[in-house]
């Protein structure tokens, strides 16, 4: 059983007349980046200013026209002297912009937030957004810039207690803020039959046939080679499409392999590279079911919570935050999906098969679960609101 850790109150905050900086390295799109943005867009909506430090990115505009203010400075730099010198810009600008708390998330220029912090007299926490490594010592000691603030945020009791295994010293500072998304945004009653057509229209798939989504890089840890594997493993005849919703990000080799894959299982004619999807809400409105095979724990898993909102079943591995956010029982019971042993083609085929043996209405109740259990903890507002409560904490 995983440890439970302190969860922040939800309670709304009011962050008038607050300065809050917060520093990533760069804004393209990933899980650091859009909290970046979530949060920027809280803090101004509680009536705070929100500046960002950063190296630039898509994300800079939209940060920008919610109200948060882009403070360009080469912080994604691992250089020593670049990063001692972001140091002294990162407390310069605080004293110049009377800066009551900076929050960094990741750990180069988590050092020089560090530094910035303590010369300028204002608090630092972090969030840890990434997997806790235990070796080697090097990078133990490089990654515990990011428990060496006055709060660290683990953004689930999994990750929380990988921190507490690796740095015992910080169990105190620890507190589990799980990351959220907007559920009105995604539910599917914003999308009609005809949307949904559009959509698979555009993959390529049959309009009646059953949609199997896998939301997440396409990359060998996220084990889409898996989900194939366990595809040629069913014996039920309802002969699922498999749509993988999301960027290689450079991986030819990896998608080539897919393909051959596919081709050797007689499966290619039913695999569809989507690709980077602009409109996520969609996508999942317009599948079945969600599948997410990581072969190694996921430190939280975002689009599995996405996908519950939107009212679908999930299939994930049994591990990591996917055993906190997926309730793996029957519909009745208030299940929302199923849980298989990670990198295991037959665990997966058998899950796959429960979910599609299933009729319709059990099915329907799965996804109705799923959306309740989010809208219940995980949204995007609960978020945004504990952090602020911790910032809230430190500020005093």
């Amino acid at each position: 059983m995983t440890t439970q850790f302190p969860m922040p109150s939800s309670a709304a905050v009011d962050m008038t007349g607050k300065s809050i900086l917060q520093v990533v390295p760069e804004l393209d799109v990933g899980g650091a980046e859009i909290t970046t943005l979530e949060m920027a867009r809280a803090i101004v909506a509680s009536g705070g200013r929100a500046l960002v430090a950063t190296q630039g990115g898509a994300l800079a505009s939209d940060i920008e026209r919610a109200g948060g203010e882009i403070v360009t400075l080469p912080v994604a730099s691992k250089n020593p002297w670049v990063m001692w010198k972001n140091a002294r810009r990162l407390a310069a600008l605080m004293r110049a912009e009377n800066i009551d708390l900076i929050h960094t998330r990741s750990r180069a220029p988590g050092w020089s937030g560090l530094w910035a912090g303590k010369w300028a007299g204002v608090p630092f926490m972090t969030t840890y957004h990434s997997s806790v490594q235990a070796k080697p010592k090097a990078k133990v000691f490089y990654n515990s810039i990011l428990v060496r603030g006055r709060v660290s945020i683990a953004n689930s009791h999994y990750t929380a207690s990988q921190i507490a295994t690796v740095y015992p010293q910080v169990v105190d500072k620890l507190r589990v803020i799980p990351r959220g998304c907007d559920v009105d945004a995604l539910a599917q009653d914003n999308f009609t039959a005809a949307d949904k057509a559009a959509k698979r229209a555009q993959w390529q798939v049959p309009e009646k046939a059953f949609v199997i989504m896998c939301p997440a890089r396409v990359t060998h840890l996220k084990g889409q080679h898996v989900l194939l594997a366990a595809l040629s493993k069913l014996t039920s005849d309802t002969n699922p499409y498999l749509v993988l919703v999301g960027s290689a990000q450079g991986r030819d080799g990896y998608v080539a392999e897919l393909t051959v894959q596919a081709e050797a299982l007689g499966l290619r004619h039913r695999l569809v590279f989507a690709g980077l999807e602009s409109n996520m809400a969609a996508a999942y409105a317009a599948a079945d079911l969600a599948v997410v095979p990581t072969i190694r724990p996921e430190p939280f898993g975002r689009t599995i919570i996405e996908a519950q909102a939107a009212s679908l079943p999930v299939v994930a591995s049994d591990a990591g935050g996917f055993r906190e956010t997926v309730m793996a029982k029957p519909a009745s019971a208030g299940g929302t999906g199923w849980l298989a042993t990670p990198d295991n083609a037959e665990a997966l085929a058998q899950s796959l098969e429960a979910a599609l043996a299933l009729a319709p209405e059990p099915l329907k109740l799965m996804g109705a679960n799923g959306c309740a259990h989010v809208r219940a903890h995980y949204t995007q507002t609960a978020m945004c609101n504990r952090t602020l409560n911790v910032y809230r904490e430190l500020i005093g």
